[in-house]
């Protein structure tokens, strides 16, 4: 990458920490997950090896060395042509940290299946101002997906949430 493109991106977007966060939350997870059984450990051990992989891939890209700059060409990590090009204010950031937030406690107040498609509808509705049919049907697709998939097919029954597992929050 040239010292040009490199001093037109900001320092804060072409800075390391971010995927050294990353790294460091793929881990946790992954010791995290070994504290429950083999069923129940596979999908948040397989998504935080993904999360691993794919951070240390962009903590490698980030390094101005020239035999890196291959990968940096196959992953489209160069930082000239970035997708976004502004800096987002700090309000919207929070604002996007409050939605994740809001998810959560849903899921675990209320369970992964009633909040994942009201999350999906919501947000689509309010922050990406779509139709609120369009919004429904995603909602409603996604719901499909996650009780097919876990439900059904893995025969892996979701969390229930707080208010309606017998165990409360400890079934968490």
């Amino acid at each position: 990458m040239s010292e040009e493109a490199r001093t037109d991106t900001p320092r804060v977007v072409r800075s390391i920490y971010p995927p050294i966060v990353l790294i460091a939350l793929a881990l946790a997870m992954i010791l995290w997950s070994f504290q429950y059984n083999e069923t129940a450990r596979q999908v948040p051990l397989m998504t935080s090896y993904a999360l691993l992989i794919l951070a240390a891939m962009d903590l490698l890209c980030r390094f101005a060395v020239p035999a890196l700059s291959p990968l940096r060409d196959f992953w489209g990590a160069d930082f000239r042509n970035r997708e976004m090009k502004h800096e987002p204010a700090a309000r919207s950031e929070l604002a996007e940290i409050a939605w994740m937030v809001a998810c959560a406690m849903g899921m675990l107040l209320v369970g992964i299946l009633p909040t994942v498609p009201a999350f999906v509808f919501l947000y689509s509705v309010s922050h990406g101002r779509r139709q609120w049919r369009m919004s429904a049907i995603t909602a409603l697709v996604v719901l499909a997906f996650i009780y097919v998939i876990f439900e059904l097919l893995l025969q892996y029954e979701l969390y229930r949430g707080a208010l309606f597992d017998e165990r409360g929050f400890y079934g968490w």
